[in-house]
Order: C-alpha cells, then sequence, then structure tokens
C-alpha cells in the first residue's frame, strides 16, 4: 500500500500552496486565535450552507473548546489538525483545511517510522489487504478486530474525525488511503502498533507489529497478490466488446498544463475511432479508482455517444462573499478562463451573502462519427469528484448503463471549491462556494447507485472479477 501512497502524497503536494510559516517554526497563541477567528468568520460567509448537515450548536460548542485549547504555541501541523477537526463538523468533502505534507514528508524523508500495513473498511468491520511486516502470523485476509487494543468501533470514530465526508461510507474510504498519515496524526512518537486480528481459521491473536522507515518499506516484499488497475487502457475484450478506460481527467503529462484537454482528448478520439473500426458492438468505459478531475476532459467522452445535448447539473448556485469573489480575481490576474470571467461578472451584480444561479452551457454531442452501440460506465467507492459527477449525468440522461458498486462521492454536492489562506499560520482552506444539483433535480446529496450493481470482493485477487462479470453479462445480453 505505502508504495502506491507514498506517490500519490508526493503529487498531491506539487499543488500545495506554500505556507508562510517553515514546518519546525511555532506559532504564537495570539496567532492562533487570530487564525481561528478569521477561518471561523470566512467559513461561516463563504460556505454555500455550513450548517446543512452539521447543527451550528455543535460547531459553537466546538469552537470553544478549539479557543480553550489555543494557550501554547504549536507548530502549524498540530494548528492544521487543530483546525481540521472544526472545520470537518461539516462533514462535506469539499470542506476541509489542507494537511502540511511537508512534515509529513520531512518525517518520512528523515527515516520517521510508518503504519505497514493496508486495510480495507466495510460496514465498520477491517480486514488486511496488505502489508510490509515481517511477522508470519499476519496475512492478508485477516480481520482486525482492535488497534492498540481499542476497539474498531472507537478508534474509527476517532481517526476519521480528521477526514472530511459527507458521509461515514466516504470517511471509511478516505481512511483506507490516508490511514498511515492519520496513524502518525495520532500517535507521533508511535514505534509499533498493536492488532487484534482474526485469521481465515477464526483463531484470535494479538500481535505487535513494528512500524517501518521508507527504506525498509521499499525493500520489503508485498505479500499481496492483487491486479493494479492502469492509468489508460483502450482494447477489444474478447468477442465484440471494446474496453476504454481514459484515466484521471487532467493532463498528467510533466511539463504541460494540468487543466489543457488537448493530448488527453486526442488520444481517447483515436482510441475509441480504433474500437469502432474493430465492429465493437459494446463498449465499457471505466472510471473505477479515478480520481476525477475536470468536465473539459470528460465531455468529450460522453460526446460519442450522447444522443442529445447536455449539462453536468440541473442548477448550479453559487454563494457570493469576499473570500470568493477575492479567490476569482487572483484567478483572472494569473489569466484564468472564461468561467472565472462569467463569476465576476456575476458577482459585479450581487451583494456578499447572496445566492445566484450560475447558468451551465449545453454540451453538444460529436458531429459525424459516434459509438452506436451500448455503453456500459464502471465506477466503484473510489469514483471520485468528477468521475461521480460524470456517471451521475450519464445516468440521469439514460446515455448509457451505469455498473459496478455505489461511490462513495456525491452526484448532488456542495462543491465548486475555493481557497482561502489563513495570515499567520499560512494554512488553506478549502471551501465549496456552490451547491451542485445532479441533472435529474435530486437536491440532497447522495451518492450514484449503479443501474446495475455488480458483486465485488473486500479484497482484490489476482485477476479483474468485477470486469469479467460485466463482461459476462454484456455477452448474455447481446444473446437474448
Amino acid at each position: 500500500m505505502l508504495r502506491h501512497l507514498l506517490p500519490v502524497l508526493l503529487a498531491v503536494l506539487v499543488f500545495l500552496p506554500i505556507a508562510h510559516t517553515q514546518p519546525g517554526e511555532l506559532i504564537s497563541p495570539d496567532e492562533l486565535r487570530s487564525d481561528f477567528a478569521n477561518l471561523h468568520e470566512t467559513l461561516g460567509a463563504a460556505h454555500f450552507d455550513l450548517y446543512a448537515h452539521t447543527p451550528r450548536s455543535v460547531f459553537d460548542q466546538r469552537r470553544a473548546e478549539i479557543f480553550a485549547e489555543l494557550v501554547h504555541p504549536l507548530s502549524r501541523r498540530d494548528a492544521a489538525v487543530l483546525f481540521q477537526t472544526y472545520v470537518a463538523l461539516a462533514r462535506h468533502g469539499h470542506a476541509r483545511i489542507d494537511f502540511p505534507f511537508d512534515t509529513w514528508f520531512d518525517w518520512v524523508g528523515n527515516g520517521g517510522v510508518i503504519l505497514p500495513i493496508d486495510v480495507r473498511i466495510r460496514d465498520g468491520q477491517v480486514w488486511l489487504a496488505d502489508h510490509q511486516s515481517a511477522s508470519d502470523a499476519l496475512s492478508v485476509g485477516d480481520e482486525i478486530l482492535s488497534l492498540n487494543g481499542i476497539p474498531n468501533a472507537v478508534w474509527l470514530a476517532r481517526y476519521t474525525r480528521h477526514l472530511s465526508a459527507d458521509t461515514p461510507h466516504m470517511a471509511y474510504t478516505l481512511l483506507e488511503t490516508y490511514l498511515p498519515l492519520i496513524f502518525w496524526v495520532e500517535n507521533p512518537d508511535a514505534t509499533s502498533v498493536e492488532l487484534e486480528v482474526r485469521n481465515r481459521a477464526g483463531q484470535i491473536t494479538t500481535l505487535a507489529v513494528p512500524l517501518l522507515n521508507l527504506e525498509a518499506i521499499r525493500a520489503s516484499r508485498s505479500p499481496a497478490n492483487s491486479f493494479t488497475l492502469p492509468e489508460y487502457d483502450a482494447r477489444m475484450l474478447d468477442g465484440d466488446i471494446a474496453y476504454l478506460r481514459p484515466g484521471a481527467f487532467s493532463n498528467s503529462t510533466p511539463g504541460e498544463i494540468p487543466w489543457d484537454p488537448t493530448r488527453y482528448i486526442a488520444r481517447v478520439d483515436e482510441a475509441l475511432t480504433d474500437l469502432i473500426n474493430a465492429d465493437a458492438r459494446a463498449l465499457i468505459i471505466d472510471i473505477r479508482d479515478n480520481p476525477g478531475g475536470d468536465t473539459s476532459f470528460s465531455d468529450p467522452i460522453i460526446a460519442w455517444f450522447a444522443d442529445r445535448p447536455w449539462r453536468f447539473a440541473s442548477r448550479f448556485r453559487v454563494r457570493v462573499s469576499d473570500a470568493t469573489t477575492a479567490s476569482n480575481a487572483a484567478r483572472l490576474s494569473e489569466g484564468a478562463n472564461a468561467i472565472s470571467r462569467r463569476y465576476a461578472e456575476l458577482f459585479t451584480h450581487a451583494e456578499n451573502g447572496d445566492i445566484v444561479d450560475f447558468e451551465l452551457d449545453m454540451e453538444q454531442p460529436r458531429d459525424g462519427q459516434q459509438f452506436q452501440g451500448d455503453v456500459y460506465v464502471l465506477v466503484n467507492r473510489y469514483s471520485y469528484s468528477n468521475a461521480t459527477t460524470m456517471a451521475a449525468l450519464i445516468q440521469d440522461y439514460g446515455f448509457a448503463t451505469i455498473a459496478g458498486e455505489m461511490t462513495a462521492d456525491m452526484a448532488t454536492t456542495f462543491g465548486a471549491l475555493e481557497r482561502y489562506t489563513l495570515p499567520n499560520t499560512g494554512l488553506v482552506l478549502g471551501y465549496p462556494k456552490a451547491h451542485i444539483i445532479r441533472p435529474n433535480g435530486e437536491d440532497h446529496p447522495h451518492p450514484v447507485t449503479p443501474d446495475l450493481e455488480l458483486d465485488f470482493p473486500v479484497l482484490r485477487g489476482e485477476t479483474d472479477v468485477v470486469l469479467e462479470q460485466l463482461r459476462a453479462l454484456i455477452s448474455e445480453r447481446s444473446q437474448d
């Protein structure tokens, strides 16, 4: 797991703003209190609906507790952790304090030890998916019953309080990725972890598992033998079923602008042309494990099989605030796109606190060649952000069949994230300025539920059994 987690966190670090303080510096109580008051005021004014899921009284109580705690200097890391427990109360995935990942990489780079396990969490049960421990008593597939003597129900609640998530399902899904980081936050001086595990034979054992440094992690041979989904893939499966895995909806080419879709669209267009020429009669578009990105990447894919114009939301409502107006103005000063110019025009005719409708343009099907067969879009709980939005609009317009498992992210959501930097700590507050309502008009946050639900094993094996399920079902349908 950590071989995959660390590159992901390194990629995240590239896009984080530079903080105003160095990781080792301490921030005074006066500066902390000033920034926290700033955070509270900005979040309340700029978030589209801060109290949609959590009563104001809960925030007020937590705010008083944090002010009472701010009597000693704190590092930037500790300030971020403390402030995030306040922001995460909103239970909105797009409301968060960015973690100062540089402190994590300082720790790792200087020989700090890391939790060497990878877990899967399903309905409060925790399963060992991978580990780098040398212990012969620990096996992939073991059920973890407690961590450091704390039952799952208790430590899961403690750890997920650090995560911004709309539902426990989303929080557990995020925790699977960030468990080593959050374990470090909760146990900064730990050198081992105590796990109570039940093996496949039903035997329960308590083990002390040493934490490992990065060198040991890299040198270890993972016992797990599970397949990995590629970033990109396009091919014919057996028979006349085509398969396209387009990758995250952003430009990952080194040295190029992340939000320039030119190269991405050209590759997808070439692949779909080739698949059509190979006489494909059905198409699987695989957006499992897709972190999302921008619609300028996903809309051109939809255009290959859409039968009428579409837009990704039925309503896109924005709260106007000083923070949002300033953030948008900063993008304009950097040469931002037409969307930011439209925001600026909208904001000039509104007052702070107003809710305004942002009119979305209709996207169009392709002129000329399109894919004429049946289309299936494959999703899972790790289909985030624009991957969830893409699946929702395809489902609502009836463009294709959504297959897989329920997403963790929301189809109707509080989104359109903006950022605000706190002046003393340099911590970055992310908040949703908009309420984005999916095309079918459902205004309550809810994940995408597939039209065709597939069986997902808790742990991945050597082969992609989910893709094989879908391929077999498509073949059966073609014979009916």
